[in-house]
């Protein structure tokens, strides 16, 4: 009788083993060969579920993003209007667990712009998708222009990440929330 598999689980512990791997070597590290060495199996282990180092990492991208999503959700629970925008981008502006080696991943797929690439793509998906959030939440808090509001919150969160890597002594998330907060409050009381 076959043995029944989890998926979801396996594909998680393959995403927490590429991202091990991603903070110890960078993105050059990863490959189906080292995930398999990492989760402890063979590559036929890894390959029958990614065959290819860019499903890899799109794996990884994708995990994170769930990830995110669960964590974010109670962080919104009963926030309505400008309470919600802020709690939105405060959340953003958090720094916990694998973020930073996150933010490398991104910034490393992203400056390689690889054509075609599946994880370029989530990536690149995912930015409109929270720059959408963005408008909806900058729409429910009022904000005159919610578009022009969602692009600079977008634009500035984006800065963020990239500022948490180069300097993550000065900008961490004590410095920026308030900071960002302050924006939100000037964007959504402009006329």
């Amino acid at each position: 009788m076959p043995v029944e598999i989890d998926i979801s689980q396996r594909l998680a512990t393959i995403a927490d083993a590429t991202l091990e791997i991603v903070a110890a070597d960078g993105v050059d590290g990863v490959s189906v060969r080292a995930v398999a060495r990492r989760v402890g199996g063979s590559t036929t282990l890894v390959t029958n579920y990614l065959p290819t180092r860019d499903a890899l990492l799109r794996n990884a991208i994708e995990h994170a993003i769930q990830t995110w999503t669960r964590d974010m959700e109670p962080s919104l629970a009963g926030t309505a209007g400008l309470e919600r925008l802020l709690a939105v981008v405060r959340w953003a502006c958090s720094t916990d667990g694998d973020d930073r080696v996150l933010r490398r991943l991104f910034m490393e797929i992203l400056g390689r712009g690889e054509p075609g690439s599946q994880a370029l793509a989530v990536l690149c998906e995912d930015g409109r998708h929270n720059r959408d959030e963005l408008a909806g939440a900058a729409r429910d808090a009022g904000a005159a222009d919610a578009a022009f509001t969602a692009d600079v919150l977008h634009l500035v969160l984006r800065g963020f990440y990239v500022s948490s890597l180069e300097d993550p002594e000065r900008w961490d998330s004590e410095r920026a929330a308030p900071l960002v907060e302050r924006l939100v409050r000037l964007l959504t009381t402009a006329t």
